[in-house]
């Protein structure tokens, strides 16, 4: 079944912009829409506080097609991103961005989602320029450690600390760590470890057995009682 979520009271896109971004993606890939919902929590706040999100997660089954027009319909927040995706995974459920023409399954590559998840990190921190003169209020520069971010972020997921980091590095450890902190890198790395342990996806790896135990976001134990949203 392919369901439709829309986000009502965006701040980014209204329900008409998205239903038409999605409508052109599902043409454009001969997929047919089966049911549409419309989903009216703050995106902002966290995903144990918003009821209504957890009750559509909970609507959907195993091997479901989940469209929406970009990741800010499911979250804001990078974390908490990696909770829906998690979610979604665990029960095959393949999740289209239709705005960016991208797929989050569990045949897409880790890599692919850590990709996804820096780039959603770096449009938070560097808002698109206003029309104003000189570098938009917090808009981050490059730095002359971007070229060691990967790196940086894989040694952060096999747990070494940042002083051991600048040492390979042969940086400074203050710098280092303004770097990884002003770029979130220690979040993306647990996030992609999260994901790479949690759900082998990674395509030299076999594809996983759906796994009948449900995910964090719709466990039993936050279950909503029956008309509560």
């Amino acid at each position: 079944m392919t369901v439709v979520l829309l986000k009502n009271m965006a701040r980014h896109a209204n329900i008409t912009e998205q239903q038409q971004s999605i409508l052109k993606y599902a043409a454009a890939h001969g997929i047919a829409i089966d049911s549409t919902e419309i989903e009216t929590s703050d995106s902002s706040l966290p995903l144990e506080k918003r009821t209504e999100f957890k009750g559509f997660l909970r609507s959907l089954s195993e091997n479901d097609s989940l469209l929406v027009h970009e990741l800010w319909t499911l979250s804001l927040h990078v974390d908490e991103l990696v909770k829906v995706f998690d979610c979604l995974l665990k029960r095959n459920i393949s999740l289209h961005v239709c705005k960016s023409d991208e797929v989050i399954s569990n045949e897409t590559p880790v890599a692919k989602v850590l990709e996804i998840l820096v780039r959603i990190r770096e449009e938070k921190i560097r808002p698109k320029p206003e029309a104003s003169h000189g570098r938009p209020k917090g808009r981050m520069s490059k730095s002359k450690f971007d070229v060691y971010r990967p790196k940086v972020i894989a040694m952060l997921e096999d747990g070494i600390s940042v002083s051991e980091i600048a040492k390979v590095l042969q940086v400074s450890r203050s710098s280092l760590k303004d770097y990884i902190n002003s770029r979130g890198l220690k979040e993306l790395a647990k996030a992609k470890k999260k994901l790479l342990y949690a759900n082998p996806i990674t395509p030299n790896r076999p594809q996983p057995k759906i796994s009948n135990e449900e995910c964090d976001l719709i466990s039993q134990k936050n279950k909503t009682p029956q008309g509560a949203y």
